[in-house]
């Protein structure tokens, strides 16, 4: 994750180096032949990179944050898509490859683009982003109304949870199943509980982000279409609409919209 910040890797790499110069250099002039004397001095070392290297990937890793992740909250998804491809041009090597396709794959969801999503999943081939592949794969094949395969992959997302000890992460993805539970519900006409759930949402996620509004706001205004309340339905779309920037819930807000107007 560095290696994306030019200054943030620049540092990074002096600060070791340096390390690794005091640290020969003690060894050469302090060193009375004593056999413990190297490891005195490594292991502090060793300590000490590995501090260096901490600092600094949590400084890429908030700068990441407060510049670009930023972006897709506050609706600008083309915007965000561009500037990750911008900033990992030629970086994306190693592990970071899994980072750069799961935050890509992010957007791609957000603008409808779910062919874009498909290939960014093949790319996530590290465990620790199975739960996020996993979540990806099921809005996609929801998208491609393949929803037997949908359902294997929230048995399996299920499975993985059921491991996750990280209580906030766990959070996260277990609320995303459900949306994709309340999803095919609502697909077979079933409604029961999922306008509670939507407005539980809106009303608990703190702090509340315009794209966690809009797509919550979106989901309620269909439901309530589907339930024959198009008065209300208007409410939440309008909401979906004026804050949707380029996201897919700005557009098929319009579209509900329009619906509703004709008739």
């Amino acid at each position: 994750m560095i290696s994306i910040y030019k200054k943030y890797h620049i540092a990074y790499w002096c600060i070791g180096v340096f390390l690794i110069i005091c640290m020969i250099a003690v060894m050469f002039l302090f060193w009375k032949e004593k056999w413990y004397f190297p490891l005195l001095v490594l292991i502090p070392t060793i300590l000490l990179v590995v501090v260096n290297a901490i600092v600094f990937t949590r400084l890429a890793t908030k700068k990441l944050s407060d510049e670009v992740i930023v972006l897709i909250n506050e609706c600008q998804a083309n915007n965000y898509i561009n500037t990750l491809k911008s900033l990992f041009e030629n970086k994306a090597k190693g592990p970071v490859v899994n980072t750069y396709n799961m935050l890509l794959a992010d957007g791609y969801a957000v603008i409808d683009d779910y062919d874009s999503v498909y290939y960014c999943c093949q790319n996530m081939k590290s465990k620790a982003y199975k739960l996020a592949r996993c979540n990806f794969m099921i809005g996609y094949y929801l998208k491609k109304e393949q929803r037997a395969l949908a359902e294997n992959e929230m048995e399996e997302l299920r499975k993985i949870l059921a491991t996750i000890k990280n209580q906030n992460y766990k959070e996260r993805f277990e609320t995303s199943l459900k949306n994709a539970e309340y999803s095919i519900r609502i697909m077979d006409g079933n409604y029961d509980g999922a306008e509670e759930h939507y407005k539980k949402m809106l009303e608990t996620i703190k702090p509340l982000c315009p794209l966690t509004e809009v797509s919550y706001s979106y989901a309620l205004g269909k439901l309530l279409i589907l339930k024959g309340e198009p008065d209300r339905a208007k409410e939440y779309l309008n909401v979906a609409y004026e804050k949707g920037g380029d996201t897919k819930f700005r557009k098929y807000a319009e579209e509900k919209l329009k619906m509703l107007a004709e008739n």
